[in-house]
């Protein structure tokens, strides 16, 4: 497999949704140019070829697919398993999709929905296609599980073949490591859990709230709860830090925006620090930043894509909250142990070999700060703007345990990594341990069922999370108003 045919696939893979959005959810005449520039855009960054091979045999996928295929199984991905509790939303997001007109329009709520559910749009599209053809709701919504499955299963794939590919794993030893370790990193949070938790935990067999909404999720929790943004950020910053073409980054991070905006911030902040530091080197400044910079994958992404998308997201009614002070759920003891166990260890650690790498010093800085950035009372910009910063945190580190150097301190490290891989295990013990319990297998999170209510009542925590889904004040919000298909509702 050549990289080459690596990079389409995930080009192709991370566009479509964007695509389709643009197709059904804007008016027709502005929909058709913004889909014709996307076009242009996705023409000029698509990888025309490369004669660098990935050295897999049938052995390694075989190993890659089964691992990739576990994973999303155990996520509860499909509605065949286990689900954690975020699925009552995500459940709910993916059957309106199937069951409304788009752009979906709630007539009990009086508003629109605003959320990033780029994720969910090709499987929705194979359940309405069902519904057309005749199918019942109940079968469609099935079938658009399996649908929804199925894109996971190759996103997670994606994912795998990137990290073979920025480690340079060269045998099916190195690949068995990156990729078992890949789901089983984590930060220490056993500790935390066991000896500084002073409030109840609110999910039973989760163990990543010990400093209550300070969390840098292991890839594990982020895989069974914000699935829709761990997979598309998977593959993005490893495509943005192995590629490293600045060309195509306003693309990329307009993609980023489209199915996560919280991690597309970290991502943001890695584009640019390349990109000025490959300006700082480049011997002629000027035809860098005119063939680099002014690329027409960047201007069409900067001046066309990525402001209907903010336009789309900003009037959301959570984006009205404003700033919450960190302090205000935590000490500063807390967050000094928290930086310590999450991530200050396995970067000191790991710190001799990496001392004068620029990329490593920008994750020590992030995860620094990003505690501070509380956007929201649950602070899900932390737990979510991290995810990026934590998979090239885990290419550094598993890069160091493969070197033949510094073997006191790598033993010190798997050490480290073993502890920690007890919060993705708990993870996984959650699900055997309720399907054992219930004698059942498919226990899904559906409680919400749908988000057309005025008042969207919580599960287990009982208050009202309408504000998340939904504009409000869509009556005057520019994307409401000029760019989106005036559907029933949207007209009155």
């Amino acid at each position: 497999m050549k990289t080459s045919t690596l990079y389409r696939l995930s080009y192709i893979y991370l566009s479509l949704p964007l695509f389709i959005f643009f197709a059904t959810w804007l008016d027709l005449g502005i929909g058709l140019i913004a889909n014709l520039l996307l076009g242009f855009a996705f023409y000029k960054a698509f990888p025309k070829g490369c004669d660098i091979k990935l050295n897999l045999n049938s052995k390694h996928w075989i190993f890659i697919i089964s691992i990739a295929f576990v994973w999303c199984f155990c996520a509860g991905i499909g509605y065949f398993y286990y689900q954690s509790f975020d699925y009552h939303f995500k459940n709910a997001v993916f059957r309106d999709l199937i069951n409304y007109d788009w752009p979906i329009f709630y007539d009990r709520a009086n508003t629109p929905m605003v959320y990033y559910m780029g994720f969910w749009l090709i499987p929705a599209l194979v359940g309405k296609f069902l519904i057309i053809c005749g199918a019942s709701f109940y079968n469609a919504f099935i079938v658009a599980n399996i649908f929804l499955f199925l894109f996971a299963f190759l996103g997670t794939m994606l994912i795998f073949l990137h990290l073979v590919n920025v480690v340079n794993c060269d045998n099916f030893k190195k690949i068995v490591v990156v990729i078992l370790g890949f789901v089983l990193f984590s930060g220490l949070d056993i500790i935390g859990y066991k000896y500084f938790t002073v409030m109840g935990q609110p999910f039973e067999y989760h163990l990543e709230w010990w400093a209550t909404f300070l969390q840098f999720s292991s890839f594990t929790t982020s895989m069974f709860w914000v699935f829709n943004q761990f997979i598309p950020v998977g593959i993005l910053i490893l495509m943005v830090y192995k590629e490293q073409n600045i060309k195509n980054f306003g693309l990329l991070i307009a993609l980023s925006l489209f199915f996560a905006p919280y991690p597309t911030f970290s991502i943001g902040v890695i584009m640019v620090v390349l990109a000025l530091n490959n300006f700082i080197k480049s011997p002629n400044k000027l035809n860098f930043v005119i063939e680099n910079i002014m690329s027409i994958p960047n201007i069409i992404s900067v001046f066309w894509i990525l402001p209907i998308i903010v336009l789309y997201f900003i009037s959301n009614s959570e984006g009205m909250y404003g700033y919450y002070y960190i302090f205000s759920y935590t000490t500063p003891f807390r967050l000094v142990l928290f930086y310590v166990i999450e991530f200050l260890l396995y970067a000191l650690i790991v710190y001799p070999k990496y001392r004068k790498n620029l990329i490593f010093n920008v994750l020590v800085v992030l995860f620094l700060a990003i505690p501070f950035l509380r956007l929201d009372q649950q602070n899900n910009f932390c737990m979510r703007a991290s995810i990026p910063l934590m998979i090239l945190f885990y290419c550094y580190i598993v890069t160091f345990i493969f070197d033949n150097n510094y073997k006191i301190l790598k033993y010190i490290l798997i050490v480290l990594l073993c502890i920690g891989a007890m919060t993705p295990m708990t993870e996984f013990y959650r699900g055997f341990h309720f399907m054992a319990k219930e004698k059942k297998i498919n226990l899904v999170a559906d409680d919400i069922y749908t988000l057309n209510n005025r008042y969207i009542r919580m599960p287990v925590f009982g208050y009202d999370v309408n504000h998340q889904y939904t504009a409000k004040e869509y009556k005057t919000d520019i994307f409401w108003q000029w760019f989106a298909k005036k559907t029933k509702g949207l007209n009155d």
